[in-house]
């Protein structure tokens, strides 16, 4: 792949721009998924597969840093993307819902490698806690579960004394569980990732039925006021 240098100059266009920088992000996923570790990812290597010195990428990215929080926020599209193709349309909400759940669990036990990139700190660095870029990235991912959850309220085929995006933080808490100790190996108890999941699904389906029984939240974090029962004398 050769890359054509844009120097930054007036006359370009954003999207010109927006083209090239994918493509060094392109160049530096390869890397990463080809060598497994995040170390193996530098300006150097980016631009040994672009065909470019290794200086042009500082064209697009002030540096690595920059470079690997611009990579957590794709790895977050993809989930965001394998989320999506999972959901459909003319299903029920509790059959999207579902399918969510199950397309997150097998794309992180797919690409776990990639999974991982998601969830990647930099240390002694706040940038991937200030990108904007990565912000938008996770909340499109995680949004797919909470508008299945919305919609399936307004068509009353979910609890609607539930907060959606609660909810999906429930469904996205648990999944990642499950993905982050299958990867890790840890199933060594006497039920294996492929029995486990069809449970965690379901209980996580009822969690959102019953929710409202023990005290459900509401949007903010407030708990929703329980029934007060009278004690029978």
């Amino acid at each position: 792949m050769m890359f054509t240098i844009l120097m930054a100059r007036t006359g370009y266009s954003a999207n010109e721009r927006a083209a090239k920088r994918q493509e060094i992000l392109d160049a530096a996923m390869q890397v990463f998924e080809t060598q497994g570790v995040i170390s193996a990812v530098s300006f150097r290597s980016v631009a040994a597969i672009l065909g470019c010195s290794y200086s042009a990428p500082y064209r697009y990215f002030s540096g690595k840093d920059e470079l690997i929080v611009a990579l957590r926020a794709r790895a977050y599209r993809w989930m965001e993307q394998a989320l999506i193709s999972a959901v459909d349309p003319l299903a029920n909400a509790r059959t999207q819902l579902e399918a969510v759940a199950h397309a997150y669990i097998r794309a992180g036990m797919d690409r776990p490698t990639t999974y991982a990139l998601m969830y990647f700190e930099l240390a002694g660095s706040d940038l991937g806690e200030r990108s904007l870029e990565l912000k938008a990235a996770k909340r499109a991912a995680l949004g797919v579960c909470a508008d299945v959850i919305t919609a399936g309220q307004a068509a009353g085929t979910l609890p609607a004394q539930v907060d959606a995006l609660t909810a999906a933080h429930m469904f996205w808490i648990g999944a990642h569980g499950l993905v982050s100790l299958h990867v890790g190996s840890q199933f060594v108890m006497g039920r294996t990732t492929r029995e486990l999941i069809p449970s965690l699904i379901q209980w996580l389906g009822a969690g959102m039925e019953y929710a409202v029984i023990g005290g459900s939240y509401r949007a903010g974090g407030q708990p929703a006021k329980r029934k007060r029962i009278k004690p029978k004398i």
